[in-house]
């Protein structure tokens, strides 16, 4: 029952009648709520998916008008180049080129090329923030023409600055190796369709950008635009429409590849910059004698060589970065193009480097090389197969690998017969993989998880190649430039380990996405799914919604996707919700006190009960009144405290009668246990009341401040006082009761009288014996038995004395008796004969045979009596005291030669453990708080203020002033009693001087004793408890006047 109602939660009248009150309308209004929420989210979601479709049309509307702007321009344009090059000249064609550009803000540049490599192009510096900065224009240039003609070392770059008004403030020549015909737009643009490119690096710009161009008869015509003009269009629409942080949007074509994002770059690992070597004289001459160089970057192989919407990035591209900082070499990348188009501009010489290739990529040109990095292999199959893990286990099998990077020759070194399969991109080795017609697909393990992973393949799986851990990648130099390999090698090999380990960081972390794929695969897998279009979808994880869109683009296949975070959804809806809940709560406070009020009726009354039975528990009982109500069920609860208040008083006083009797009773014990301390335990009570009364009413001097707080604690005090000598119902009587020095059970002296008797005998027999043998006349033989006689009668005498012990015994007196004990006497009986099975444990053998000659006085092994279990104390009682190493010892010797009284050590010791006895059992008993300083005051009656005492030997300090006034009243009870046998009742006033004394001594507390004195608490116990013989006059001036007591 107790355990269970501890457990189970309580409530109050008050607040039950009140919750009661509140509790409908409360489930009202979480009814009404959870409506809201529900249909208020569906609102919302609906909102959120008509400004979503809103902005996917505007977007859509965005590019479709760049293309069809851009593509109408270039159809124009082409026209006009056809024309100018027959009628107009080339300022006619400048404004036509304005013309343009101004109609179109969005483009970045117009320009025209022909097969003699000229090249004319005009630059819209508004186009994007980025494009007057990356080409240093000033902030009144407004365009800027590029012109490039001649060939050879004469092929000039003539860069012009206009104004808006078309006033030229500067012109820029430079030696160039920019050739039209060499570019992707110019290649693969035809007549009858405008040719958009995929994102590449602009070569004047350095930044990334899309062109659409078309021939003409003689030369192509292309519109360039650049994707950060894209990215800003995404990003402030995504962040116009939610208004929120968290959304994500993104333009991306059909291989999951971003074109634009509202997201900043990933800069989360930086890579250390690289410190400049310390170069000779022929590699600084080197260094400022080379040309920009013309380094490759491929489309797609991340996370080492790739393209992010034209940007160059990888492992390697940061690598060649480290190394132009350290070198001084300047590399321009070039991309747009296939890995086997980057190897044959590389054989042609339109490319100085080339890089991320094997040693066994089969070059034509120098062939020298140095290693950049070493890469594992991995294989991709279809779910169905076990995955291989050696080259051997391909051999049945078709592979199809991306030409171009030297893999091919790799494999085909190990394993000659191999049946490989080369393809030109990742897209083409992947569909043929899920097609069947190829069994596996050779790459990078990088590589083929990071297409995998963005195309969310899960009908592919990719593991390593065991035989290809380290896989060298090399980078190769043109014959022109090939004395710069050995700098670049050394810059390689100088990178720091700080500088290695942030590249692998960035890169080569499997938990980070690094090729420029969309992040989010299920968005992928959603634009291949036409009925998913337009929609909103709720992501596996339950955080976010998709939305997947396509775009009309030129008939590309491109896609608008937007992540929207489930809280940006929710966020209307909680703010709502929380209007509404806030709305509920204050009507909930206003109705609250009137709650409060309608349980006033019933809490008021029952409050008031509570109050009665805090002062029942406080024991206030003649304090416990009915409560007033009209309630009949409280009223007669009232009735029932009342009543049992009475109950429960009457109960505490019987059980506190029946305590007090049983102390009493166990108190008479101990006294009539022996005479030796007759009625001392009553006494004692008696007589500290009386001080503990003068030390209360006392309003002068050291102790007017003390006062029993309440009757409790003068009980707690009295009980103590009873209680005090407790422990010594555990001490032997022979031992309380020891009179005499060779007392044990018995009187010992008698023992020894017997044996001056056998003496007394022995020399009656001697002179006997002499008179028959006529050894010695008659009256010399009388004389020696007189003389013997008296010395044994002399002996014994004083034997008899010092038995009875006295203050002090002499050094010579202690002397005579172990003289007297020296003298022997003639055993004729075994002494083993008919004695205790415990005497028989501490008798020792016999020695030879009767008679036994044996001293007058004797301390024996016998005699010693050993504990049966060693004594200790816990720690807890702090008790203090030396410990013989025997329980008895009744040596005769021994115990004669006491110098002071009749107890021996091991007898004083047993007495006074009758204060440990009385501690383990005080401490042991279970008392009430009220009563909890009774084993505390009962167990220090025996300290004394300079803490010589027992058994804790405290200090005054550590006594309180009950515990010093047991102290007086213990000790003056013991000198002043009339009833014991062992000593005669000492007068009044020589109690008086010896406490006196003590007090002198510190072994009381002086003010006390001063205070009792003077107050007459002693010669009132005298009247009432002493007889009147023993009362005599006591001069209590002479001990105020003393000097140290003033």
């Amino acid at each position: 029952m107790k355990s269970s109602s501890k457990k189970a939660r309580k409530f109050s009248i008050r607040f039950t009648v009140g919750s009661m009150f509140l509790f409908a309308t409360v489930l009202t209004a979480i009814f009404a709520i959870s409506l809201q929420y529900y249909f208020s989210r569906q609102m919302t979601e609906e909102h959120v998916l008509s400004k979503l479709t809103m902005a996917s049309s505007e977007i859509s509307d965005y590019i479709q008008q760049i293309d069809v702007n851009a593509t109408s321009s270039a159809q124009i344009l082409r026209t006009v180049s056809t024309a100018a090059e027959k009628q107009f000249s080339e300022k006619e064609i400048r404004d036509i080129f304005v013309q343009v550009l101004k109609d179109n803000p969005l483009f970045y540049s117009l320009y025209y090329g022909n097969r003699a490599e000229d090249f004319y192009q005009i630059i819209n510096l508004e186009s994007s923030p980025i494009v007057r900065e990356r080409i240093d224009a000033v902030e009144q240039d407004r365009w800027v023409i590029i012109k490039i003609k001649g060939s050879g070392d004469e092929r000039i770059r003539t860069t012009e600055y206009y104004t808006d008004s078309l006033k030229r403030t500067r012109i820029i020549s430079q030696h160039s190796n920019y050739f039209p015909s060499q570019r992707p737009w110019f290649h693969s643009a035809t007549q009858s369709t405008v040719y958009k490119t995929d994102p590449y690096l602009f070569k004047h710009l350095k930044i990334t950008g899309q062109t659409y161009s078309i021939r003409s008869k003689k030369s192509v015509i292309g519109v360039d635009i650049v994707l950060s003009s894209l990215s800003s269009k995404i990003s402030s629409d995504a962040k116009g429409i939610y208004g929120g942080d968290g959304v994500e949007a993104f333009l991306f074509n059909h291989n999951g590849e971003v074109i634009a994002s509202n997201l900043a770059q990933n800069a989360t690992m930086s890579i250390p910059n690289g410190v400049p070597m310390k170069l000779t004289d022929d590699q600084i001459r080197n260094v400022q004698y080379a040309p920009p160089l013309k380094v490759s970057n491929q489309n797609n192989w991340g996370p080492y060589d790739f393209a992010q919407a034209g940007e160059p990035k990888g492992y390697s591209i940061d690598q060649l970065k480290l190394v132009s900082q350290m070198t001084g070499l300047q590399f321009e990348f070039v991309n747009g193009f296939t890995t086997q188009d980057l190897t044959h501009k590389f054989n042609q010489g339109e490319l100085d480097i080339i890089h991320s290739l094997t040693d066994k990529h089969p070059l034509n040109g120098s062939g020298k090389s140095v290693k950049m990095y070493t890469a594992r292999l991995g294989v991709a199959m279809r779910q169905e197969g076990r995955l291989p893990t050696t080259v051997t286990e391909l051999q049945q099998g078709v592979i199809a690998v991306i030409e171009g990077r030297g893999i091919e020759q790799v494999l085909h070194h190990l394993a000659p017969t191999l049946n490989i399969k080369p393809v030109l991109r990742f897209e083409q080795a992947k569909a043929l993989l899920l097609e069947g017609k190829v069994d596996f697909v050779i790459d990078s393990s990088f590589a083929l998880n990071e297409i995998r992973g963005a195309a969310n393949s899960d009908a592919i799986t990719v593991g390593d190649l065991n035989d290809f851990n380290h896989v060298p990648f090399h980078l190769y130099a043109s014959k022109e430039h090939a004395h710069l390999l050995p700098l670049i090698e050394q810059a390689i090999k100088q990178f720091t380990p700080l500088q290695k380990r942030a590249l692998e960081l960035k890169w080569l972390d499997d938990s980070v996405s690094k090729a420029g794929f969309l992040p989010y695969p299920e968005l992928f897998n959603l634009s291949l799914q036409q009925a998913q279009h337009n929609q909103m979808i709720s992501a596996e994880s339950g955080e976010q919604f998709l939305y997947v869109t396509p775009v009309s683009n030129s008939g590309a296949q491109e896609y608008f996707a937007v992540v929207v975070p489930t809280n940006v959804i929710t966020k209307q809806v909680v703010e709502r919700l929380v209007t509404s809940i806030s709305i509920t709560i204050c009507a909930m406070l206003i109705l609250l006190p009137i709650a409060w009020i309608f349980g006033s009726p019933i809490v008021q009354p029952i409050s008031q009960l509570r109050r009665e039975t805090l002062r029942i528990k406080q024991r206030q009982f003649n304090q416990v009144r009915l409560v007033d109500t009209r309630i009949k069920e409280v009223h007669e609860l009232s009735l029932s405290v009342v009543e049992m208040a009475s109950e429960i008083e009457r109960h505490q006083k019987e059980r506190e009668a029946f305590i007090d009797a049983f102390i009493c009773l166990i108190a008479q014990a101990i006294d009539d246990k022996s005479p030796y301390t007759a009625g001392h335990c009553n006494r004692v009570p008696e007589l500290g009341m009386m001080l503990a009364k003068i030390a209360e009413d006392t309003d002068t001097g050291k102790y007017k401040d003390f006062r029993f707080n309440n009757d409790d604690e003068r009980r707690e005090f009295r009980i103590a006082a009873w209680l005090h000598d407790c422990g010594k119902i555990t001490t032997p009587e022979h031992v309380v009761d020891k009179g005499t020095k060779l007392e044990a059970n018995y009187n010992r002296i008698h023992e020894v009288r017997t044996r001056f008797e056998v003496l007394w005998r022995d020399a009656e027999i001697e002179y006997l014996r002499s008179l028959l043998d006529e050894s010695i006349d008659k009256g010399s033989a009388f004389e020696k038995l007189h003389n013997r006689q008296s010395e044994l009668k002399q002996d014994f005498e004083f034997v008899a004395k010092a038995n009875v012990g006295g203050e002090f015994m002499s050094e010579d007196k202690i002397e005579r008796v172990k003289s007297i004990a020296q003298q022997t006497w003639l055993r004729h009986f075994d002494n083993r004969l008919g004695l205790s099975p415990f005497e028989e444990l501490s008798k020792v053998p016999p020695q030879g045979s009767l008679p036994v000659k044996e001293n007058l006085l004797a301390d024996k092994p016998e005699h010693i009596i050993h504990r049966v279990r060693q004594i200790e104390f816990e720690e807890k009682h702090g008790i203090q005291m030396e410990v013989p190493e025997h329980q008895y010892n009744y040596g005769e010797v021994y115990n004669l030669t006491i110098s002071r009284g009749t107890l021996t050590p091991e007898d004083r010791f047993k007495i006074n453990e009758h204060m440990i006895s009385g501690i383990k059992m005080l401490e042991a008993l279970p008392f009430p708080p009220e009563l909890s300083n009774v084993p505390r005051f009962a167990s220090t009656h025996h300290e004394t203020m300079d803490g010589r005492g027992y058994p804790r030997k405290l200090s005054g300090a550590d006594l309180s002033i009950p515990e010093r006034i047991l102290v007086i009243a213990d000790i003056f009870e013991a000198l002043t009693a009339a009833d014991r046998p062992y000593k005669k009742a000492k007068p009044f006033s020589v109690a008086i001087d010896i406490m006196h004394k003590m007090a002198l001594d510190k072994h009381i507390d002086e003010d006390l004793f001063l205070l009792f004195l003077t107050n007459g608490g002693f010669q009132q116990y005298a009247e009432q408890f002493l007889p009147a013989t023993q009362i005599d006059y006591v001069d209590v001036a002479k001990y105020i006047k003393r000097p140290d007591f003033a």
